[in-house]
């Protein structure tokens, strides 16, 4: 009941939304959050869907038949078996088999025949490529990773070019079937570490499309995930999906992390439980969901194993073997389990602590038996390091089996069909499962409802507290494999347990296991990814050409490249012109952070081009033409001083000087700065309380930055020192505010905003002063102090008294204070009115221009064409934006083109 009506009570009645309208699982400018009962009540699979499911391995067998021809079978221990799953929706699956194929007549063979009968696309690999993609990067460099295993330089680099590059095509060829097989609308859903540079790779085509991936391995801690050499590559491709799945939320806390102290992004939550990272005006929804497996499915295959034909019966005891069978109906306690040959598995530590068990309660060493499977190919494949482990194993047993003979029965095989392994869990009385660090497996649950299916009374699990499943099967003993100890106290605590205890844990363990079962985690992934809101191609951008850079950005309804036509055009019809610009970032290339070129004492010169375009502009009556820079005087006349009738505002508009000539003035009055002096005492001492922050003097305001330290650490101090700022600075007219890396403190009143708005008020001339041209000597104020006549704003189209075009471009977080504070006075769709931001990126402006050298040729374009007759346009040659102003003029491109290179 809380589920469904608690939502509704968090929202006014007009934010409900009617049933029927798209919703998704973020909040932003572009993603609208949705409540956990509209999305059930909206959001539902249906038949017309199409979900393209991608993985490395099929979950299909395919076989050679004697007489010719292939045999092809679903495979029920795949989790993305189709039947398992059971979506209801389309499903089309793309990946590899297991089973080699070189000739390409065969290969088209099975092509088609998977494609028409089981909508199965096939990729096959070459074996070198195949050796080096899924041997080399995948289990020889990231299981370990993945596994918070930390690789050590052993006298050579553990990361391998060849490898990557193998991992990189591996990635592409997935996509390239992809595209094959997509239409608008299509759901991707990807599977695994295998296939984490895929969501880049898509969308570099279908910027549009929905990608979800699911990573069934665990993520490691940021600490180990910072040592992998293409940490920022994987890294931004999972972003790049707009849903991503963890078994575990240990593993999302590290994905979470990891996000922050390498990227600097932050996550926060969402109602209906969803976690959320804000990444390039983006939502990425993250979902901590648990697998299972099929009740039905493990239903069917025991009523055919109990029920079927006596030969078929005999199926599964035959592949087990007379050994087996024969410990499994000796009559004894039999402690079971079946582990892959890796090293991760934990087989040691179980066979060390059984040992240790023998040694010290000598009552164990009759009747009980530690009946120990080990396999030695995952998916066909042979695991490589599986003779090494195995020769230990061996060494162990015959130890074991010496000092206490027929305590251990120890095999290897191949493989195992599922039939064999549930005559296993049938005849086991305590499951021993001690992976050192394990995700994915379904077997505990496998084996708990096996003996609840065949009748059989319920089973103890001692589980490893490094796997998935230990943390919701409630029922199981958790152990850490490492404590020989302690997995020796909870296999006697199983071997002495009661069973009343038994059938309670096996029951509460059962609950969880028929309530999160495979299809419920299909079907709940796929609805969410529906869920994430259609985007549309005009609102998404992508930006980077090597995979570390790559990124989808969304831009924002209406968000596009200044058309440098229009602007033109409307600077030729205006009478009187209002130019607010910015230096650093805006007019030259922008500052680096700690080290500005400007702070040094040559400093950096203003290239004589824009000294020389300003000059042309000021020159025109119709035009003011003001540079609002967060220097100090000093600096900024240094640099433009030089320029007749320029305005300046500088110390982000502290004081500021018209047309060139005439007295500084203050933006506000009489402000004590004494604040200064405490302020800089404060932000010094956490300072050297905290590695890597420095403090940045910003003329009226300073800031102190964090960005290089310890991203947690940081965010900490940063909250300390806002709270001691905003104490210790009560009394005096300043304001603290944070951002991304820092904590500013700076006057009242005193920014961009404030002074974009002034000087549109001093451009605004009085009545008596409207009638009548400005003069070549003279401002119309007079040189004086501005008048304060009411500036409220106009009616959206219409301009201010007179202003027929107002022009605002910068680069930074303090110029969106300018765009912002403009759109509200004179009205952000107003016509005249055009703010752009220097880069394309998420903005309060209404467009972008790519960098600083594009603003330089626009204002090149209007200082010698502003006054030519309204609607001419430059000649074809010239400056890369005179072209494009050509190519929009007459058709040849949009001016929201995407291609980033259009203008190179």
């Amino acid at each position: 009941l809380q589920q469904l009506i608690w939502p509704r009570l968090l929202l006014p009645p007009e934010d409900w939304r009617q049933e029927g309208t798209p919703v998704g699982p973020a909040m932003s400018q572009d993603y609208a959050m949705t409540d956990a009962m509209q999305e059930q009540e909206v959001t539902r699979l249906s038949p017309s869907d199409t979900v393209i499911i991608v993985a490395y391995h099929l979950p299909i067998i395919v076989t050679r038949k004697r007489n010719g021809g292939h045999k092809v079978e679903w495979d029920d221990d795949r989790g993305l078996n189709r039947d398992g799953m059971n979506l209801p929706a389309q499903c089309i699956y793309i990946g590899c088999i297991d089973m080699e194929v070189t000739d390409e007549a065969e290969q088209e063979a099975i092509e088609a025949l998977l494609l028409e009968t089981y909508s199965c696309v096939v990729l096959f690999l070459e074996p070198e490529l195949k050796s080096a993609y899924y041997h080399g990067f995948c289990r020889g460099y990231l299981t370990p990773i993945m596994h918070n295993q930390m690789h050590v330089h052993r006298g050579a680099d553990p990361f391998q070019q060849g490898e990557w590059r193998a991992y990189c095509t591996v990635n592409r060829l997935f996509a390239a079937k992809v595209l094959e097989v997509y239409h608008p609308g299509y759901m991707i859903w990807i599977h695994d570490y295998h296939l984490m540079l895929l969501p880049s790779c898509i969308l570099r085509k279908l910027h549009t499309a929905k990608v979800g991936i699911f990573l069934h391995s665990p993520f490691p801690a940021s600490d180990v995930w910072r040592s992998v050499a293409v940490r920022n590559e994987l890294l931004r491709s999972l972003l790049n999906a707009d849903l991503l799945g963890f078994l575990m939320f240990e593993y999302t806390r590290n994905f979470l992390s990891c996000c922050k102290r390498m990227l600097g992004l932050e996550y926060e939550f969402h109602k209906g439980g969803y976690l959320g990272v804000e990444y390039e005006g983006r939502h990425v929804m993250l979902q901590v969901s648990t697998f299972g497996i099929s009740p039905p499915m493990l239903a069917k295959r025991i009523r055919a194993m109990d029920s079927g034909s006596p030969l078929a019966r005999s199926d599964s005891t035959l592949e087990l073997g007379d050994r087996i069978t024969k410990v499994c109906q000796s009559g004894c306690v039999v402690l079971g389990s079946v582990d892959y040959l890796d090293r991760l598995k934990g087989v040691t530590p179980k066979l060390l602590a059984w040992e240790a068990l023998l040694r010290d309660y000598p009552h164990y060493r009759t009747g009980h038996v530690l009946l120990q499977v080990c396999i030695g190919a995952r998916n066909k494949i042979q695991i490589q390091e599986a003779g090494e482990v195995e020769a230990e194993l061996t060494r162990i047993v015959t130890r074991i089996n010496t000092a206490h003979p027929g305590t251990v029965h120890f095999e290897v095989r191949s493989s195992m069909s599922s039939a064999a392994r549930l005559q296993v869990w049938s005849g086991t009385h305590v499951l021993v499962i001690t992976p050192l660090c394990e995700a994915v497996n379904v077997w505990p649950l496998e084996y708990t409802l096996t003996r609840h299916l065949r009748g059989l009374p319920a089973g103890v699990a001692v589980l490893s507290e490094f796997t998935a499943f230990a943390r919701v099967l409630n029922g199981a003993l958790r152990v850490n494999p490492s404590s020989q100890t302690e997995l020796v106290e909870a296999l006697d605590q199983a071997l002495r347990m009661a069973p009343a205890e038994r059938n309670a844990r096996g029951t509460r363990d059962l609950e969880h296991i028929q309530r999160c079962t495979l299809d419920e985690f299909a079907n709940r992934f796929v609805t969410d990814l529906k869920s994430t809101q259609t985007k549309r191609d005009e609102d998404f951008v992508s930006v980077g050409f090597g995979l570390s850079s790559f990124r989808m950005v969304a831009m924002g309804t209406g968000f596009k490249q200044l058309d440098v036509v229009d602007t033109l055009e409307r600077f030729q019809h205006a009478s009187r012109r209002a130019l607010l610009l910015d230096w650093g970032g805006t007019l030259t290339p922008p500052d680096a952070g700690l080290y500005d070129e400007r702070d040094t004492a040559d400093g950096q010169v203003v290239p004589e081009r824009v000294l020389r375009v300003l000059t042309a502009l000021c020159a025109d009556p119709k035009n003011e033409v003001m540079i609002v820079s967060g220097l100090s005087k000093d600096k900024v006349l240094s640099a433009f001083g030089s320029v007749a009738k320029l305005s300046l505002a500088v110390e982000h508009g502290f004081t500021y000087r018209v047309q060139g000539n005439g007295a500084w003035q203050h933006l506000v009055n009489g402000v004590d700065t004494s604040w200064r002096t405490v302020a800089a005492s404060i932000m010094q001492m956490y300072c050297n309380r905290t590695h890597g922050a420095y403090t940045l003097f910003k003329g009226s305001s300073m800031a102190w930055n964090y960005a290089d330290s310890d991203p947690e650490f940081g965010v900490m101090q940063a909250k300390e020192l806002q709270m001691t700022l905003q104490q210790v600075l009560a009394p005096f007219p300043v304001m603290i505010r944070t951002g991304k890396g820092y904590v500013e403190a700076c006057l009242k009143d005193v920014n961009k905003g404030v002074m974009a708005e002034r000087f549109v008020d001093l451009c605004t001339p009085p009545p008596a002063a409207a009638a009548a041209p400005p003069t070549a000597g003279r401002g119309w104020w007079g040189g004086g102090a501005p008048s304060s006549r009411d500036c409220s704003s106009p009616p959206l189209g219409r301009s201010v008294a007179g202003l027929d075009f107002v022009l605002c471009v910068g680069d930074d977080s303090t110029d969106e204070l300018m765009f912002g504070a403009l759109h509200h006075k004179l009205g952000k769709q107003a016509p005249h009115v055009i703010t752009s931001t220097v880069g394309r990126k998420p903005s309060e402006a209404k467009t972008y221009l790519n960098d600083h050298s594009n603003v330089v040729e626009l204002l090149e374009l209007l200082a010698t064409h502003g006054n030519q007759t309204p609607g001419s346009l430059p000649s074809a040659g010239g400056s890369g934006l005179k072209r494009v102003a050509m190519q929009q003029a007459y058709g040849g491109m949009s001016a929201s083109y995407s291609n980033l290179a259009s203008l190179g």
